[in-house]
């Protein structure tokens, strides 16, 4: 019932100001506790003083008394300045004493005018001692002080004393009854401020919990709907790949059997136009001219053709049609490519995207890179993984800030990621250029077996 009740005030903005509003109430609590403990504490030890110094004033009244006695006996000058000496410390004693229970007792329980009315009695009696004595009369001094009313008023003395140190007392006893209280309260308030707190902690931790297992649940969600996201680009990177290509393929077949033909055509009807005799005077040269346009044309043919789809790849291998793509561009380049290629057997699909990966490469290097010399490596990793690796010692560039328009290096990383390989590229201004891709030897990609069934 009480956690029903709490923990949905847990899970509310109130919680903090909650939190927050019983620790200070504890702190109060326990402040005013600690006030009023200290407070009585101090009384009771003032009490405590006070009984002290009224046991001290009738100690002192004992020593006058004495002091008196012995002054009555001897009549010496030294007993008369110890009496007198006795006297004034039984004065200032007592107004120490009636000082500190008057400021204790400020409801006035204490009534000390009959005490203050005994000690004077008895203080006068002392001094008509001394002063008969000093007159001469010591024996009548002797008889007064060994007289009734003397040990009466030593009795009454006391006895006003006892009542006045049992109402201090009482006092004391009610002054340790609040500390006891105050004390108490102090416990049960650390108690229940435990009993909050521990309470408080346990549904903030489990509250935690909740959204910690919430927040990793969403992180899973998330991170699921991200793979099967990137899956899904991935398949479609593929197949716009694999389509692109099969389009480059098709376009290819058509040049080379429509216009292919077509310009055969024209090649074999103006080779019998040249064996018409007798030609007009100047045909001739226009002839050869036509001639070497229509030559031209098929070339132009025979290039576009191989650029859609390198008919050397499928008739001599990956690693001559690299070789033969290195060749031409060293030589349109002017500058060395060294190639490092060995004769591999990988899927069909993934030869064309290390083709083009390679194509690709070649083409920035000619545009961008001036370099000196390039270098392309071919090699089998495992059994499972095969390496492409391109470097040039070119200008290089910030590998990290790639314009958005630089459209060549992205198709490159979707060609091989569409393959579950992984395409990493170096460089650095004035570092040259590495380009890496690592590609499985003999996986079809899931795009290409699509595309293949559609």
């Amino acid at each position: 019932m009480l956690k029903r009740i709490i923990e949905p005030v847990a899970r509310t903005r109130l919680m903090l100001p909650m939190v927050i509003a019983v620790a200070l109430l504890g702190v109060m609590i326990t402040e005013t506790t600690y006030q009023g403990a200290m407070n009585t504490l101090d009384g009771g030890i003032a009490l405590t003083d006070a009984r002290i110094k009224s046991a001290a004033l009738l100690q002192s009244l004992s020593d006058h008394e004495l002091a008196t006695h012995l002054y009555v006996q001897t009549g010496g000058p030294t007993e008369a300045e110890h009496q007198v000496a006795t006297g004034q410390t039984v004065r200032r004693i007592q107004q120490q004493a009636f000082d500190q229970v008057r400021s204790l007792d400020a409801a006035g329980t204490v009534s000390l005018v009959e005490v203050q009315a005994h000690i004077d009695a008895q203080l006068a009696r002392f001094d008509l001692w001394r002063k008969l004595t000093a007159d001469g009369l010591r024996d009548e001094a002797l008889r007064q002080s060994v007289g009734y009313p003397s040990m009466h008023g030593r009795e009454d003395l006391r006895k006003a004393f006892d009542a006045v140190l049992e109402r201090t007392a009482a006092i004391q006893q009610t002054a340790r009854v609040s500390l006891y209280d105050a004390l108490m309260r102090n416990r049960l308030a650390i108690h229940v401020l435990m009993v909050l707190t521990v309470l408080a902690t346990a549904l903030f931790v489990r509250s935690l919990r909740d959204v910690d297992r919430e927040k990793a649940e969403q992180t899973a969600r998330l991170a699921a709907l991200v793979d099967e996201r990137t899956a899904s680009l991935r398949e479609l990177a593929g197949h716009l790949v694999t389509a692109r290509e099969d389009e480059r393929a098709r376009l290819a077949r058509e040049l080379h059997d429509e216009m292919g033909g077509i310009l055969t055509a024209m090649k074999l009807e103006f080779a019998r136009l040249r064996r018409i005799t007798p030609m007009p005077e100047g045909a001739g040269p226009r002839m050869a001219a036509i001639n070497d346009r229509l030559n031209e044309g098929i070339a132009l043919k025979r290039r576009i053709v191989e650029n859609l789809r390198p008919s050397s790849l499928d008739q001599l291998g990956l690693a001559t049609a690299i070789e033969l793509l290195c060749n031409d561009v060293s030589a349109n380049l002017g500058v060395p490519v060294h190639t490092q290629l060995e004769p591999l057997k990988v899927a069909a699909d993934v030869e064309l995207t290390i083709y083009r990966l390679v194509q690709e490469s070649l083409t920035n290097i000619s545009k961008y890179a001036e370099c000196h010399e390039v270098s392309v490596t071919l090699r089998r990793l495992d059994a499972a993984r095969v390496e492409v690796v391109i470097h040039d010692d070119g200008r290089g560039f910030d590998a990290h800030a790639v314009k958005a328009g630089r459209h060549g290096l992205l198709g490159m990383r979707f060609r091989v990621e569409s393959h579950a390989g992984s395409l990493s590229i170096r460089s650095a201004p004035d570092a040259g250029t590495v380009v890496m891709a690592v590609l499985p030897a003999a996986q079809e990609t899931k795009a290409a077996d699509m595309v293949a069934s559609a």
